[in-house]
Order: C-alpha cells, then sequence, then structure tokens
C-alpha cells in the first residue's frame, strides 16, 4: 500500500493521512476566484432588484448537473432563475446568439454559463450589447483572448487565483453555490447545505473523466456518501432504476450505470429529460423519466454498436493506419465518442470518427498515451470549421470534402512518433503472489478508492499462475472466465476477451494483469480477479524510477561540486546554551555577517537563497536530524565557513502546532463544547473564537473521522455543523489522524531533547551519520 502511495506520488505522511481520510474541511474557498466576489455581488444585486437569471448549461452529464445544481440553490435562495440547455443535435454544444435572443425577449438580465462559454467571445460580447451581463463558469482550456464577461470563474484562466485547476464545470458550478451559501445564508441553517448538493457534484465529475485527485477526491468521496441518502428525487428515482438505491456507492458504478443514463438522452436528441429528472419533485413523474432514459440509454446502446461493427468491417479490409480517421453517412453523432473510445481499446491507435451531415461533418476523437488530439486538431485548424476539447478528448467540425485532407494529414504527421507509442502497456502497481490475494488485501487497496481517471484502480500483476480452467461465457461467448492455482481456487473474468481463450488453451501457467473486486454470488461474498491482460507468457518492462534517479544523479552532482570547491570541513559551533543577548554580543564584536537559520516558529525560516554570509547561525530546534544535516550541507555548498548552533529552545505550544497535534484533554474539551451546543440548537454555527484556528481545524477532521458530526457549510472560522451523537464511547485512538499527530508529536519532542541536551561529541557523532 505504502509503495502503490509512493508511485502517485503521495510520500509525506501528512499527505497520506488526508489521501485516505479526505475531509471537508480541505475543500479551498470559491472566494479564491479572483472575480467570485464581484460575481456575487451582480448575484446579489439581480436577487434584490428581482431579476432574471437564465442558467445556461451544456448536454453532458457535467452540464445537466451542474445546471441542475445551481438552478436549486439558486430558486432555494429566492433568486428568479430559469435553465436552458441547447438540443445537441439543432443547435450544438456552447452559447448560442439564437438563445441570448430568446433570453433577451424574455427579459433575462443575468446568464451564466456552466461547462461551456470560455471561448464565446462574440456571443459574450453581444449579451453585453444587449444589456445582459453574463457570469462565466467552465473548466475547459481558455484560448489566447477571454470573452469580455461580467465575471470568469475557470480555474485554467490565467491568474483566475484558484489553487486547483482540474475541477469539472460542475465543480466550478458548486464553487459559485458555496459562495452563496456563504455570503447569503450567512448564520442561518439554509435550504441547502454544502453537503446536500454534493452529491450531485460528484455525479458530474465523475462522468467528465477530470483527475480524481485532491479536491475532486474530497468532492466525490463525500458525494458518493450523500448519493447514497439523496435529497434529490430525480436522482434517487435514477438510483432506483439502475438497481442501486440502498446500496454502498462506488464511483464505477455511477461512472457506468447512472452516468450514461443521463447522457444518452443528450446523445441521441435532447438533454432536458435528464435535466427535468433532477430537478422534478413529483414521485410519478420521476419515475416515467427514468424509464425514459433507460430506454434511450439502450437505444444508444444498439446506435454504438451498429457504428462499431460497421468501423471495424471496413478497418480490418485494409492495412491498419498509424491515425484511425472514419466518416459515415448514417453516423449518428451523439454517439460517436463512446465507439471512438472503443475503438481506442481494440486497436490502441488515436481515433477521429465523423458523422456525414449534408455538407458538414461532426466529428469526435480520442487519444493515446503520448498522443494530444487537440494538439493535433490545432495543427490542422486551417482543415477544420471548428474545434475543442481535452488533450484526451475533442469534438470538431469540417467541410465533407476536406475528410480525406485531414487523414492524410493526420497519419502524416504522425510518421515521426515512436513506433512503441502504438503497442499499449499496462502500467502494474505491484506483482503479487498468487497466495496473497484474498479479502484482507481486497479490504486495503479499497482504502485508495474512490478510483477514476488520475486515481484508477490499483493493477496487480502475477508471473506464472497456475491455470486450473479456462472457458468462454455471456452472450455470443464475449467473456473470458478462468480458475487460477492448483485446485482453481481463485476465479477471474475478462470482460471483451473471448478470444483470448485460443492462447492460453494448454498453457500450465500464465502470466496476468488484473484489479481485483468482490464476487457476490448467492449472498456469499468472495474476492475475484478482474483480468486486463492474460498471457503464456508476458513482455515485462521494468520502469525505471526517474524521479529518484534524477534526484540521485543531482545530489551526487552537488556532493562532487562542493567538495572541489570547498574541500576544507565546515567549523560547528555549540552554543545552544546561550541565549539570544549572549551570542548577538559575541558575533557583534567579531565583527562576522550571518546568514540567520529561525527554527523557532511553526513554518522554518532559512536565508533568502542569494543571500551568502561565512557563517550561518541556528536559533530555536529544527525539525530532525536530517534536517539539521541538510541545512548544514547547504551552508557548505554555499562557501560558508561554519555553522553556530545557538539558542536551542521552542515553546512546546509551537511544536504542537508544528506537528499538528492535540492532546487527549484537549480534545476532550471541544467535544464537550460542540456537544452542549448540539444539545441547544442541532444543527448549529459553531465560531471558533476561544480557540486557534489550526487546532479547532485539526480537532474537527478528527472528530470528523470518527463521524460524530457532518460538515453542512463552513467558511473560515465559522462552521455550520450537524452533530451525530456518539453510540459507543468515543476512541481517539481509532482516528487516524489522532494517532498520526501524536505519533509526530512524540518524535518531536524526543527530538528536541536530544538536540537541546545532547553532549557534544555525541551530538556531532550523530551528525556525521547523515
Amino acid at each position: 500500500m505504502a509503495d502503490i502511495l509512493r508511485q502517485r506520488g503521495i510520500e509525506a505522511e501528512e499527505e497520506i493521512m488526508e489521501f485516505l481520510r479526505p475531509s471537508l474541511l480541505n475543500l479551498n474557498s470559491p472566494f479564491a476566484f479572483r472575480e467570485m466576489a464581484r460575481a456575487i455581488e451582480r448575484l446579489e444585486l439581480a436577487r434584490a432588484q428581482e431579476e432574471k437569471i437564465l442558467i445556461y448549461g451544456d448536454y453532458d452529464v457535467d452540464g445537466v448537473t451542474s445546471t441542475a445544481l445551481l438552478y436549486k440553490v439558486l430558486t432555494d435562495l429566492g433568486f428568479k432563475a430559469v435553465a436552458y440547455i441547447p438540443s445537441r443535435m439543432d443547435e450544438g454544444y456552447g452559447l448560442h446568439k439564437d438563445a441570448i435572443t430568446k433570453a433577451l425577449q424574455a427579459n433575462v438580465k443575468v446568464m451564466i454559463t456552466v461547462d461551456c462559454g470560455i471561448t464565446a467571445v462574440e456571443e459574450v460580447e453581444y449579451a453585453r450589447s444587449q444589456g445582459i451581463d453574463i457570469i462565466l463558469t467552465d473548466h475547459h482550456e481558455p484560448p489566447d483572448s477571454l470573452p469580455q464577461a461580467y465575471a470568469i470563474l475557470n480555474p485554467k484562466v490565467k491568474d483566475s487565483g484558484y489553487p486547483f485547476r482540474d475541477l469539472a464545470g460542475v465543480g466550478v458550478a458548486f464553487k459559485l453555490a458555496q459562495a452563496l451559501l456563504e455570503r447569503l445564508e450567512e448564520g442561518k441553517s439554509g435550504a441547502y447545505a454544502v453537503l446536500e448538493i454534493l452529491d450531485l457534484a460528484a455525479l458530474g465529475t465523475i462522468a467528465d473523466l477530470v483527475p480524481l485527485t485532491h479536491e475532486n477526491r474530497i468532492i466525490v468521496a463525500y458525494g458518493l456518501r450523500q448519493m447514497e441518502n439523496t435529497i434529490h428525487l430525480g436522482l434517487r428515482t435514477l438510483l432506483e432504476e439502475c438497481g442501486l438505491w440502498g446500496k454502498p456507492l462506488k464511483a464505477g458504478q455511477i461512472a457506468f450505470m447512472v452516468a450514461p443514463r443521463i447522457n444518452a438522452a443528450g446523445r441521441m436528441d435532447s438533454a432536458r429529460a435528464g435535466l427535468e429528472l433532477l430537478l422534478t419533485g413529483h414521485e410519478e413523474r420521476a419515475v416515467e423519466l427514468a424509464r425514459f432514459l433507460s430506454r434511450e440509454n439502450t437505444l444508444r446502446q444498439d446506435t454504438e454498436k451498429e457504428i462499431f461493427a460497421e468501423a471495424v468491417e471496413i478497418l480490418e479490409k485494409n492495412p491498419m493506419p498509424r491515425v484511425i480517421v472514419l466518416s459515415g453517412k448514417n453516423w449518428h453523432h451523439g454517439v460517436i465518442g463512446i465507439v471512438a473510445s472503443r475503438l481506442v481499446e481494440r486497436y490502441y491507435r488515436p481515433v477521429f470518427l465523423i458523422a456525414e451531415e449534408e455538407e458538414i461533418g461532426k466529428g469526435s476523437a480520442r487519444g493515446i498515451g503520448g498522443y494530444h488530439v487537440l494538439d493535433e486538431l490545432k495543427a490542422q485548424a486551417e482543415l477544420l470549421e471548428k474545434f475543442g476539447g481535452h488533450s484526451q478528448a475533442a469534438g470538431f467540425s469540417l467541410k465533407l470534402e476536406t475528410i480525406p485532407l485531414l487523414r492524410e494529414a493526420l497519419n502524416q504527421a504522425a510518421l515521426h512518433l515512436p513506433e512503441e507509442m502504438f503497442y499499449e502497456r499496462i502500467r502494474v502497481d505491484q506483482c503479487v503472489p498468487l497466495e496473497v490475494l484474498d479479502a484482507s488485501l481486497l479490504h486495503d487497496l479499497e482504502h485508495l478508492a474512490p478510483f477514476g481517471f488520475g486515481n484508477p484502480s490499483p493493477v496487480l500483476a502475477g508471473r506464472d499462475y497456475p491455470l486450473y480452467m479456462a472457458d468462454t461465457v455471456g452472450k455470443d461467448h464475449a467473456h473470458l472466465k478462468c480458475m487460477f492455482g492448483p485446485q482453481g481456487e481463485w476465479e477471474g473474468i475478462a470482460f471483451r476477451k473471448g478470444e483470448e481463450l485460443a492462447n492460453i488453451l494448454g498453457s500450465a501457467t500464465v502470466d496476468v494483469a488484473f484489479g481485483l473486486d468482490w464476487n457476490t454470488f448467492r449472498g456469499a461474498q468472495s474476492i475475484q480477479l478482474m483480468i486486463k491482460d492474460i498471457q503464456p507468457q508476458a513482455s515485462w518492462q521494468e520502469e525505471h524510477d526517474r524521479f529518484l534517479a534524477g534526484q540521485e544523479i543531482a545530489l551526487g552532482q552537488e556532493e562532487t561540486a562542493a567538495s572541489g570547491l570547498y574541500p576544507q570541513e565546515l567549523e560547528i559551533m555549540d552554543w545552544r546554551s546561550k541565549n539570544r543577548e549572549e551570542w548577538s554580543k559575541t558575533l557583534e564584536s567579531r565583527g562576522d555577517s550571518v546568514a540567520l537559520w529561525d527554527f523557532t516558529g511553526i513554518s522554518p525560516q532559512g536565508p533568502d537563497a542569494d543571500h551568502r554570509a561565512p557563517w550561518a547561525v541556528v536559533i530555536g530546534v529544527p525539525p530532525s536530524w536530517q534536517r539539521v544535516a541538510d541545512m548544514i550541507r547547504q551552508v557548505r555548498n554555499s562557501g560558508g565557513q561554519g555553522v553556530i548552533l545557538a539558542e536551542s529552545q521552542i515553546d512546546p505550544l509551537v511544536l504542537k502546532e508544528r506537528t499538528g497535534y492535540l492532546a487527549r484533554e484537549d480534545l476532550v474539551q471541544m467535544y464537550r463544547v460542540l456537544y452542549d451546543l448540539a444539545i441547544k440548537n442541532n444543527p448549529f454555527t459553531w465560531v471558533a473564537e476561544e480557540i486557534p484556528l489550526w487546532q479547532a481545524q485539526a480537532g474537527l477532521k478528527i472528530f470528523e473521522e470518527l463521524n460524530l458530526f457532518r460538515c453542512l457549510r463552513y467558511s473560515s472560522d465559522t462552521i455550520h455543523i450537524e452533530w451525530i451523537p456518539a453510540q459507543k464511547k468515543l476512541d481517539l485512538e481509532g482516528a487516524l489522524r489522532f494517532r498520526g499527530a501524536k505519533s509526530r508529536w512524540e518524535e518531536a519532542m524526543a527530538f528536541k531533547e536530544e538536540y537541546c541536551t545532547m553532549p557534544w561529541p555525541e551530538f556531532k557523532k550523530r551528525l556525521g551519520r547523515y
């Protein structure tokens, strides 16, 4: 587990803690957006003057959930709001002048775009000229020239102010809703709490394939929990239609069962049925719409199968190109993106599919690792009418006569790419013996969830697994089922890999790459290998850890350079017992300039990089022996003459804050304060005035981990809480955060004692180890 986390760039103990225990208290302030305050001020004015606000969305799940989320919050906060989603077939993606004209006729004064608008320079200018203020919320890559909107909320815009750039469109809409709730519902319980709209934010975030890391991980982790008890009738009805209501939910279930049903309506015709479902308050209508979306999804699947079969037939008649560019007259442009993804999965080539409609072709592109489809489209911009998207998925349109030119140009451009780019590699997190695969391991791996883009489910692999049995199963024998082990003790399934049976028949052992999941059959639960690849003998390639190798090389070069330029040993002086007055007078009398390393505070402060002095003075207590050694090495490499260790004192309270540690008695006292408030009124608002903010946040995170409260809404030091009475005696040791902080505190105190009191000969000997 630790190694898998390390491979994903999560190594420091506190980083691991926040990853394994995501907290709502780590959500960024929505007012980090530089233009958020301006957007909220305009909306406050609109509410005061009873102006009509139009929420203008997009027809995919991200756009539909963004629209529904903002509409619910705005209407419940007393705004006059209406929602609009353009038709994929009739209007296409993005903001349109015709829609702005209709908004004018309906006396709309403010438009909020969600999941679109960042490229709508002309349309925004038209709206502005007609007296409509546009608040633009989007997450797509911005063009060089931005629309002159009233306010732009997009984390990818330069100088947006927002610290996390990978929000989905619904994530940006959620931040606007969060700001509205903070500003307009301050001191009130509010019709909607932040937590109660996180399920819609999670649905759109999962569907849009943004990285499930950092803030997205928090949104999805808490959104899935909220979804299990959603207050939104339409979402609950859709979960019932999928057979998921009343069950623990996973991101994969939402991605493959729930999201496609909402997407289906927008792909086949209009997304308005999906929006109406998420907004309706009538049970009969919700059931009717959920069933309609299921039928649309079935129709979408049938249409995809037809186009996929036709594409495969065309491809397998000719030599396989490096870049697949295909078009068809009867292809539905709403589903060709999914077909393109399936073709990538089958052939591992970049795919550009085009639906021919009269004189224009509407296309969808999907990429492979190392192939940036949007950049490739930009390089062929003169052949295209419109295009936009991301590195691995894009949309475009072009005239039919230019399709052969695009095919030739993309394939010519791909000739310079390395051949190995077009061979799929499966990145394995860990190689494991068959014997370690058990329920305990799967429980451990589940702590890394929610899984999705940017945080994939761990891939395990094994060499020479005994193959007890293999056969095809399912309709048309499409899937491969295997039993592994001397007696077939471990079961595996490979979906859509039935054709692999011929490759492994007769093999006594096989190499397998797989994920682990639960198999529930007739009430019995066991583990199952979800096979990604299986071969009699796979081709293995060791991945060199470039980060560590580069670090080692850099350190080695640094050491060589340092020893060559400054071969002399540093003089290290022990003034730990001297107070500030003593050592400052001594240095003053010597006339030496010094570089100060201050370890007395929460965050250690070193001298400026360009500040060079013969002597470095260290005050306070550094975090560790390693940090002392690193500092001494840095002084030596900059040509320093010596290091003076002076005034080795630190306030224990500072050390507590540095390690994030709250003692048991601190937490008990805080618990009593919150409990007394909850008895009087639950939910309630707590303003952390009597204790430092870091203590309030650290304590709340521990209580949150112990499931003692739900954070409904918060801003800086004001937190809106729903208290959950403890069902058993409070066990602080059950909280990972408490145990981790306690361990850091104990280590820090032990180091402080050594650093401050260790005899000098032993002190120098200890430094020699580093």
